[in-house]
């Protein structure tokens, strides 16, 4: 009876080392899993900064574009009233 109380308690305290060696090693797992998704995450918002950096960019280029219409059409309708005050001057 002795050999079999100890039999038992051998079982169980290999079962429950087996145990917490399968706990670690999934809790290891999901760390894991955790740290990857981490970083996919913080790659996928350094992509859209770029995007929205390179957006912003693009729109700044076209005001810029646009300013510079805006800027010889004011020119010309300046040229053009500086023109016509000497016209009628004269």
């Amino acid at each position: 009876m002795k050999d079999l109380n100890t039999l038992l308690a051998i079982a169980g305290f290999i079962l429950a080392l087996g145990g917490n060696i399968t706990w670690a090693i999934i809790l290891y797992g999901n760390a894991e899993k955790k740290k990857y998704a981490a970083q996919r995450d913080f790659g996928h918002l350094q992509n859209n900064q770029k995007q929205i950096s390179d957006g912003l960019a693009h729109g700044f280029d076209e005001m810029e574009r646009r300013f510079d219409i805006v800027d010889r059409e004011l020119l010309r309708i300046e040229a053009y009233l500086i023109q016509s005050k000497a016209a009628d001057r004269e």
